[in-house]
């Protein structure tokens, strides 16, 4: 039988005996359900009861029940923990960038400070206490905008969640407040650092500024905090390394290409009758700093490209995971001669239907006259149906557990059922699995090795999916005996599939070509879409055809999409946080060299060059530094999009030819348009006020 096909009925422990319902012969399982507010609690239970028990007992959630929502809730997930990594970096690089500019602009400061007295050490006092309460006050405001955010979130899933929730604990700040100092002490503390170094001799001479601390330390700090802010986020080393080498590589190819282009721009002179000649001496002046602004600006742009076409291709995923005609009604033990007039019955009603699909109850036996031994349990997570087998658990192996769990913190669902599910072994046997044959390939699936057989091949194959076949270690043209109602099937390995498991349709792990198992006497299931105008045929098809078991999944259908509504808005708010630190970003390194170009552009004024020559010079500037970062980010994004599609979301990797255009012209005009609208008010002040002030 399959678990979970008929309706359920939730009774009292105490009342079941009075029903009569468990007869000799029954099968039964156990569930015991507990709940507990602390998820830590929730996560030890689960730990004591798969040592107590060795593995006896499983634990299952929301995930476990439903491989549509279990998919679409791991991938908002992934989602979400991927937006709030890139979230803290941008945080972090504008932190730094604009730590770097306030040092700066205290040269002077700390230089008068010092010759009224003050020693270093009471230098980095003063600095130190600025920074912790301004930190004080990010991390009250923070907390005060993360609790909305958090409420607005809670809105937006409030069809969804149907109970009371726990009130907000500790944890959420606590995690906050240490991520604001974390970023304080790795991103803005180093630059500060340096202030403590200034010579008095500064405030007579403008070009000294001697610091004993190295150009590289503010590096290493930044690198260490950031390293150490993804792997406490994720708690996943392999996607810590992955994400910190991808941007570690893309940054060393960034500044040697944007390093070699830069340089390639020309040893011309500095012409003020030409826009283009003075702006690409100004980018080759000043090379080094604009290596370090495309580094920014690149790794910028391909967060927000990875983000936004993440996000897409989810929305695009999970839409077509449930399109409109998703079918609403499940047909199952349908016998042969009853196929076609089902068939009939649905196209003289207008109904759509699906193909019907035989399904009979198989064991491996032998792979190549070899016992499989596989050294893992494959359990539900691949999305098969659930197949019962074995006897049931005795009510006193119940009590016995149910015992041992009084006073333990639980777990939202503990399946204590008793025989195992498909991919399990019993006895040194593997379980028996649901399987089908077919001439045609069926929906959603994909031959990735052999080949999927014709219309009039020979019996005596079968395709088998590839985890499963993983899980087997099978190889092409291996031969599998099967033991099916009592008889011993062989077929020999064509092909390997990949398997959609959400797309509401049934989906098998191993597949027969037509002719091998028929004889061996099978029912059919299939799928329909009703609209609710022909819910009322319903009544007709099964006084046509009794022995029909027709369940209606239209509640399912509505929860998966009221879910993915949800989701995708949350997912959507996230992204605009994100998006808002990317901003912050670009302008903090636009503004990184602010003061320099309002002194070099006084000086060129000073000389004759007009305000529409300067600007044109700008545009020009930041357009090509914004294309180069731009043409960099995309490569960027793309690769890491294929590593993240694959690996982390488990969706196939397609290619985006648009963003090979979008992303240099977004490059340019974003950071053309921030950079001269930064810098125009340098042919608006005079040039006297600005060579005259103190920066």
């Amino acid at each position: 039988m399959i678990d979970n096909a008929g309706p359920r009925l939730m009774l009292h422990m105490d009342d079941v005996a009075q029903t009569n319902v468990v007869q000799l012969g029954s099968r039964v399982s156990y569930r015991y359900l507990f709940a507990d507010d602390a998820i830590v609690a929730l996560d030890d239970f689960e730990q004591w009861l798969d040592i107590e028990y060795n593995g006896e007992y499983r634990l299952r959630d929301v995930r476990d029940e439903s491989q549509e929502v279990s998919d679409a809730l791991n991938r908002a997930e992934s989602f979400l923990l991927l937006g709030s990594l890139f979230a803290v970096l941008l945080a972090g690089v504008a932190i730094a960038l604009t730590a770097k500019r306030y040092s700066e602009r205290h040269y002077d400061y700390v230089a008068i400070l010092k010759t009224f007295g003050c020693t270093s050490s009471q230098i980095t006092f003063i600095y130190l206490i600025i920074q912790i309460a301004l930190a004080g006050i990010a991390i009250m405001v923070g907390s005060v905008l993360g609790w909305l955010v958090h409420v607005g979130i809670l809105q937006l899933l409030q069809s969804v969640i149907t109970v009371a929730l726990p009130a907000a604990g500790y944890q959420p700040y606590v995690i906050g407040a240490s991520t604001a100092f974390i970023c304080l002490l790795s991103f803005a503390i180093p630059p500060l650092l340096a202030l403590r170094e200034t010579p008095p001799l500064r405030v007579l001479r403008k070009d000294i500024s001697q610091q004993k601390i190295g150009d590289s330390v503010p590096y290493f700090f930044g690198i260490g905090g950031a390293i150490f802010l993804v792997y406490w986020y994720s708690q996943d080393l392999i996607l810590t390394s992955v994400l910190v080498g991808a941007i570690a590589g893309i940054a060393a190819v960034l500044s040697v290409v944007s390093y070699l282009l830069l340089r390639s721009t020309g040893s011309v002179g500095m012409k003020a009758g030409s826009a283009w000649k003075l702006a690409m001496t100004a980018a080759r002046r000043r090379r080094k700093q604009n290596v370090l602004q495309v580094m920014v600006f690149s790794i910028t742009i391909m967060s927000l490209l990875i983000l936004t076409l993440l996000r897409t291709d989810l929305i695009d995923d999970w839409q077509a995971q449930l399109p409109e005609n998703t079918p609403n009604h499940f047909m199952m033990n349908v016998s042969q001669n009853q196929v076609e007039g089902i068939k009939n019955f649905f196209a003289e009603n207008g109904i759509t239907g699906n193909a019907f699909y035989p399904l009979i109850s198989a064991r491996v036996n032998t792979v190549n006259g070899s016992i499989p031994d596989p050294k893992t349990d494959m359990g539900e997570e691949e999305g098969g149906s659930t197949l019962i087998e074995g006897a049931g658990e005795t009510d006193s192996r119940y009590g016995e557990i149910r015992e041992s769990l009084e006073g333990q913190a639980g777990a939202e669902q503990s399946d204590s059922e008793a025989e195992p599910d498909e991919g399990q072994q019993v006895g040194g046997r593997l379980s028996r699995r649901q399987v089908t044959w077919s001439s045609e390939l069926p929906v959603d699936n994909r031959i990735t090795a052999g080949q999927w057989w014709e219309e009039d091949s020979q019996p005596g194959y079968v395709s088998i999916e590839e985890e499963y076949a993983g899980w087997l270690d099978l190889e092409l043209g291996d031969t599998i005996e099967f033991e099916i109602n009592q008889q011993t099937i062989s077929a020999e390995v064509s092909s390997f599939r990949s398997v959609r498991w959400d797309n509401m349709q049934p989906n098998f792990f191993i597949i027969f070509t037509p002719g091998t198992i028929d004889h061996l006497g099978a029912t059919f299931i299939s799928t329909a879409l009703m609209e609710k105008e022909q819910k009322i045929l319903l009544n007709d098809l099964i006084r046509l055809f009794p022995t029909v078991v027709v369940i209606e999944i239209d509640a399912l259908i509505e929860q998966i999409q009221n879910i993915i509504a949800q989701v995708t808005s949350a997912i959507e708010l996230i992204s605009v946080l994100v998006l808002l630190c990317g901003a912050l970003v670009l302008l903090s390194c636009v503004n990184a060299t602010l003061d320099e170009r309002f002194h070099e552009n006084a000086i060129l004024r000073t000389l004759g060059a007009g305000k529409k020559l300067i600007l044109s010079s700008l545009l020009i500037e930041f357009a090509l530094i914004g294309f180069i970062a731009g043409v960099v980010a995309t490569l960027g994004a793309e690769a890491s999009l294929y590593y993240l599609q694959e690996e982390i979301f488990e969706q196939e990797f397609s290619f985006h030819y648009w963003v090979w255009v979008a992303g240099p012209v977004l490059g340019m005009v974003i950071i053309a348009g921030l950079g001269v609208n930064s810098t125009r008010q340098v042919v608006t002040i005079s040039p006297l006020n600005v060579l005259r002030r103190v920066v």
